[in-house]
């Protein structure tokens, strides 16, 4: 076949048993749950169009979260810290500071 061979995407053994943990789980938020079946379908050797059609990502949707898995690992699926206000703001916790 012509082309570039495409690349190796493998996840570490533990990282896959939590990752089919957390699908199985079936309580996680949306956004959690689709970036560890980007992972999975990518460590399945899933074709990216296949996993782009399926979970209704785009091509560089999958490629972001699985340069967030090679940085950060596991975490990857979550969510990072953000600047600016709090998700739930409690007027109770605002006058106690």
């Amino acid at each position: 076949m012509k082309g570039c061979k495409p690349a190796e995407y493998k996840l570490r053994v533990n990282d896959r048993r939590y990752l089919r943990e957390i699908v199985r789980d079936g309580c996680q938020l949306q956004r959690v749950a689709r970036r560890a079946h980007i992972l999975l379908a990518l460590d399945r050797r899933e074709r990216i169009v296949e996993i782009m059609r399926w979970l209704g990502v785009s091509r560089m949707g999958v490629w972001h979260v699985w340069q967030r898995y090679q940085h950060r690992g596991v975490a990857a699926i979550f969510d990072e810290e953000r600047s600016g206000r709090p998700l739930v703001f409690s007027p109770a916790r605002a006058r106690a500071n």
